[in-house]
């Protein structure tokens, strides 16, 4: 997208942000702005489905809701930042420390050969010295085994860190950090990025029915079925019952096809509760497809906006945008 279209999109969004703000009976306020920029263009997933269910039946905002969405996202998205940041932190903190110890053990180890050598060289006792010297070479290898046997586990315990730092608790999947990753190296390696947005449907009824031990397991096997169709894509949770798969330098039309199969896959399931073996229902996803060439950030928001137009003419769909037009099954 080029600068003039950039500022004509930005334009039209905050011309739509006031009239989101008229709608609601808002103040224009900066804080309130920035609320309705989050929702409309959907940079703020788990805010724009809440105020969705919120809003569902006609009800109003009010000020209190937006500042409470506000604060709640905030605070959740620092904490979780806050604590992996920090965990890396103290793994290349301990790393550093235990290279100092053992640079001033060799040090050490190297001052005391040269002064055995010169005791020598003054007429000491040579086995005397020999001894000392092999004495000293055993309790250097000791702690070298020792630092070699730390590194390790210091090495294993970060590469955790960072895996933790981009992935998904419940699912185990990739997270929306591992995604901003990957979209950043697919641009620098010039590639085709293909985004596909999968978000599953009437999930808070599932949740609000039978639970969300339920609804956990649900959003497991949501994204075990994408991950083995998809694969060897990568498919992450992007939060709440909402999945993204980045499909690389496939064409948009492969990837619309992917993603059709999946959909069938699971709606062609039949999910029981496993206590009970109470009979769920049919479990379907909606989706938005969309490729570029150019920008990640655009590649996301026009699959968002595809995924919603699925949601709005029907759920259990996929949306592709191609050469202006749009596919949808």
């Amino acid at each position: 997208m080029d600068s003039r279209s950039r500022k004509s999109a930005n334009r039209k969004t905050a011309e739509q942000a006031i009239r989101f703000l008229d709608a609601h009976m808002l103040d224009p306020i900066p804080s309130n702005y920035s609320f309705a920029y989050l929702y409309l263009t959907g940079i703020n997933s788990t805010l724009r489905k809440t105020v969705d269910v919120i809003t569902c039946d006609g009800v109003r905002l009010t000020q209190q809701d937006v500042d409470d969405l506000m604060d709640s996202t905030a605070v959740s998205a620092a904490s979780l930042n806050d604590e992996q940041d920090a965990r890396l932190r103290h793994q290349a903190l301990a790393f550093a420390e235990l290279s100092n110890a053992m640079l001033h053990e060799t040090g050490a180890f190297n001052r005391d050969l040269t002064q055995g050598v010169e005791d020598i060289s003054a007429g000491a006792d040579m086995l005397t010295i020999l001894r000392a010297m092999v004495a000293r070479t055993a309790e250097v290898e000791r702690k070298l085994a020792e630092t070699t046997r730390e590194t390790e586990r210091l090495r294993l315990d970060l590469e955790a860190a960072q895996d933790d730092a981009t992935r998904d608790a419940l699912t185990n999947l990739p997270n929306r950090r591992a995604v901003d990753r990957e979209m950043q190296t697919l641009l620098t390696k010039g590639a085709r990025i293909t985004v596909a947005f999968c978000d599953v449907d009437h999930f808070k009824a599932i949740n609000d029915r039978f639970g969300h031990a339920v609804g956990d397991r649900v959003l497991k096997a949501v994204a075990e079925t994408l991950q083995e169709i998809l694969h060897p894509h990568i498919v992450a949770r992007f939060g709440g019952e909402e999945f993204v798969a980045l499909l690389g330098d496939v064409d948009g039309e492969t990837a619309f096809a992917l993603v059709e199969k999946a959909r069938e896959a699971i709606a062609s399931r039949n999910f029981r509760v496993r206590d009970t073996d109470e009979f769920i229902g049919q479990i379907t996803f909606s989706a938005g497809v969309s490729s570029t060439l150019d920008d990640p950030s655009e590649a996301l928001r026009e699959a968002d906006h595809s995924l919603y137009e699925a949601k709005n003419s029907g759920r259990n769909r996929t949306v592709y945008k191609a050469d202006g037009m749009r596919a949808a099954a």
